[in-house]
């Protein structure tokens, strides 16, 4: 029901007379009148002195019925006059009830295009194959989590100017990239019938089996395995890299990739330990909970505490994905404030131009704003909060280092573009709304099938593989089995290195047979690790 408000005319400056009793008994006067209650849709208003005495007098039956009816009338049109001409904005309000439709459905027709899980050729598509919707600059924007229907409060302030359409795409398209696919019922299926197969998944299993074996009795995992209790030396090529929770994430992103989780799997104290690890690393700060890694005191000077981070946000980027990952397969309640904390701290450490690199606030990468990108992504899936901003900044980054109109990214804006960094660009235009038949990402793409996959960069492998399977297509029936043999042809099958990968390439001396394992894990279990992002059940339902 809504209202029509109406203004009624100043009441008469004469003062309240007292009248004689009414039907009810009561003494009335002008200024206090009888209560009336309307019938639905009557027009009510307070009742004059006139009106008021007219009441009163036929009640105490001083006149003709007829004359009653003549002068009653004559009252009415009377006032009713009276109230159209004299300006309104004074006196009483009055209020006229009535139902208004509100029902606009069928008056509005809103239809979505659904697209294809099995992805197009990859012939060049036209320019103008997708039109991306446009925000204006003086549009205010929620910075409430676009996950939740019920946070849909707007901010009064407004984000600034608004990079161009295909920075921004439409940021909410999809749920696509679900976690779904790594259920029991649901991982054989996928992995079978969309790439993978039996040694694939044996791959899998024993790369799991070894990191299982390499994990510190603390519950973290450590890139330099000369330590390591469980393996002391047995095993080559160890890394250096100090940073724990950096290990410990990509190792737990293995098991969880799989499926396998604190509650459920073969795997489920392995899972728990190196959670609770990851959790006991965490400082929780102002800006929210810093992963970068064990805290160290040095004492300099006259003593005085220096802290110092083993890390950097390459590390918190990878610790924070598995730590929301692990939330939203689980649904562990604890999980859920040292994931937002982690969260939080992303948000804070964003540059003012949209990126990240190895320290808060420094202008960004695109290597380490892809790992920040996908943890984001991965607290939408698990119901976290992100303010919306964040997604805007971040697609003006990658405006500023991409190249083809975004069908190429470089490391940093006044670098070249790499094949690498551009699998990552693209995958991060994917996670912020880029649609599939958008020019420049299916470009993009085509120049990352047409290459092999890498045998000294495992980073490229890692980042084309989800790129080329999200699509789908030629490209990647193409990309798919030379990726999935030579990993099952390159995994040691032999000794205390059975399960493990070592690939010989620029990170790998750092990162070692830990790095390179984990890696390669993730890549063979692309097929139910993450949904393809652009399948029909999940185009167009915004989180």
């Amino acid at each position: 029901m809504k209202s029509l408000h109406i203004d009624n005319p100043p009441l008469p400056s004469e003062p309240p007379i007292a009248l004689p009793a009414a039907a009810g008994g009561k003494n009335t006067s002008v200024g206090e009148p009888p209560t009336i209650v309307p019938e639905e849709g009557q027009l009510v208003h307070p009742a004059t002195g006139l009106s008021v005495w007219v009441e009163a007098w036929l009640a105490e039956g001083q006149s003709l019925s007829w004359l009653a009816s003549a002068f009653v009338h004559a009252a009415i049109v009377v006032l009713l006059s009276v109230w159209m001409l004299h300006d309104s904005g004074n006196g009483p309000e009055l209020w006229l009830e009535g139902a208004i439709a509100t029902d606009l459905s069928e008056s509005i027709d809103l239809e979505e295009s659904s697209l294809s899980i099995d992805g197009g050729e990859f012939e060049l598509p036209r320019e103008t194959a997708t039109v991306l919707p446009t925000l204006g600059n003086s549009q205010s924007v929620s910075l409430a989590d676009p996950t939740l229907a019920h946070s849909a409060a707007t901010v009064p302030t407004e984000i600034g100017s608004i990079s161009s359409a295909e920075a921004i795409g439409n940021l909410m398209a999809s749920r696509g990239g679900g976690l779904d696919g790594r259920s029991a019922a649901n991982r054989r299926r996928l992995a079978l019938g969309g790439g993978g197969t039996e040694d694939s998944e044996s791959a899998v299993e024993l790369g799991l089996a070894w990191l299982a074996a390499h994990q510190s009795p603390d519950g973290g995992w450590r890139f330099n395995l000369e330590n390591n209790p469980n393996c002391e030396g047995a095993c080559r090529n160890s890394g250096f890299i100090e940073s724990t929770t950096g290990s410990t994430g990509l190792a737990l992103l293995c098991f969880l990739g799989a499926g396998y989780t604190q509650y459920e799997g073969p795997y489920q104290d392995v899972v728990a330990d190196g959670i609770y690890y990851l959790v006991d690393q965490m400082m929780v700060t102002s800006q929210g909970g810093d992963l970068r890694g064990l805290t160290m005191l040095d004492r300099l000077g006259e003593g005085s505490p220096v802290i110092r981070k083993s890390g950097d946000m390459y590390s918190h980027g990878i610790a924070t994905l598995a730590l929301c990952e692990a939330y939203a397969l689980s649904g562990d309640k604890t999980l859920a404030q040292p994931a937002q904390e982690a969260i939080d701290f992303i948000v804070n450490a964003q540059h003012e131009q949209g990126g990240w690199r190895y320290e808060p606030g420094e202008p960004g990468d695109t290597t380490v704003s892809g790992w920040q990108v996908t943890a984001l992504k991965s607290a939408l899936l698990s119901d976290l909060e992100v303010p919306r901003e964040v997604w805007y900044r971040a697609a003006e980054f990658f405006d500023s280092v991409q190249d083809n109109r975004g069908a190429t990214y470089s490391y940093q804006a006044s670098l070249p573009t790499r094949s690498s960094t551009s699998a990552v660009g693209l995958l991060c235009r994917m996670l912020l709304g880029w649609p599939k038949d958008y020019a420049p990402l299916r470009r993009g793409l085509a120049n990352i099938a047409e290459e092999n996959p890498a045998r000294s960069n495992m980073y490229f492998n890692y980042y084309a593989t989800q790129t080329l399977h999200h699509l789908g297509g030629k490209g990647w029936k193409r990309w798919n089995p030379r990726m999935r043999e030579h990993l099952i042809e390159t995994q040691e099958k032999e000794g205390h290195e059975r399960g493990s990968w070592f690939v010989r390439e620029a990170w790998s001396d750092r990162g070692g047979r830990l790095y390179t394992t984990t890696l390669s894990i993730l890549t063979l279990e692309v097929y139910y690790r993450y949904l393809p992002m652009y399948h029909d059940a999940f185009v167009d339902e915004a989180p």
